[in-house]
């Protein structure tokens, strides 16, 4: 029986239905078509590509029926799919199910450069018992400061040990997505910044960042 499956580049597929009792890994790119039956096992999900801007509302209707069993989930996010779409804000993120055995959440995000991160803080609250969250912040143009500080809802997390952000820049959107895993993730054990620009940022992460982490924290600059 199969345990792992991928499904991408296959944007001529209209349908595929996966009825797979030991399957416990996914793979796809495309969501249109596919439904998931029978995956009581399946554990590890993969979710987009750098080719196909998937919609989060596409991927949670995709796993709708597994969701609640997931451990480890990665998404490829773009910024006019999440946040925006023909220029007008959506709440993709604002009402996500609850995904309570979640360990680990990845998010390989591809921004414009100048929007606000703290919307990603959605994906934390809707995971209580997340340990590691990795994110990694690309864009497609160079990253000016936020038109807008946003607010994220403020709650207490107890499970999240690591908190991994490749591509800091040093905006006051990363340092405020810093701040609410700083305020809100209360047995944080280590913070992995990996700066864009090493020089500049890694500056910035010394100046602005390592004053407001506690002592128990390892904080480690790439």
């Amino acid at each position: 029986m199969l345990k792992d499956v991928e499904i991408t580049d296959c944007h001529s597929l209209e349908s595929v239905k996966l009825s797979l009792p030991r399957l416990t890994t996914l793979t796809f790119s495309h969501s249109k078509g596919l439904v998931l039956e029978n995956v009581p096992m399946l554990v590890n999900v993969t979710a987009g590509s750098e080719d196909d801007a998937i919609s989060m509302a596409h991927v949670f209707y995709v796993l709708s029926f597994c969701i609640s069993q997931l451990q480890t989930l990665c998404l490829k996010l773009f910024y006019n799919v999440v946040f925006a779409v023909h220029g007008v804000e959506n709440d993709e993120l604002c009402e996500l199910p609850q995904m309570p055995k979640l360990k680990k959440l990845v998010i390989d995000y591809w921004a414009k450069g100048y929007e606000s991160l703290i919307k990603l803080a959605a994906l934390v609250n809707a995971s209580p018992y997340l340990e590691e969250f990795d994110l990694q912040y690309r864009w497609f143009k160079h990253p000016m400061e936020d038109r807008e500080v946003k607010d994220a809802v403020r709650i207490p997390h107890h499970h999240l040990k690591v908190f991994k952000f490749c591509g800091y820049y040093g905006r006051a959107s990363d340092g405020e997505l810093l701040g609410y895993i700083l305020e809100n993730c209360v047995t944080l054990e280590k913070i992995i910044i990996d700066p864009q620009d090493k020089e500049t940022a890694r500056n910035s992460a010394k100046q602005k960042l390592a004053p407001q982490v506690a002592q128990h924290i390892d904080l480690v600059i790439l």
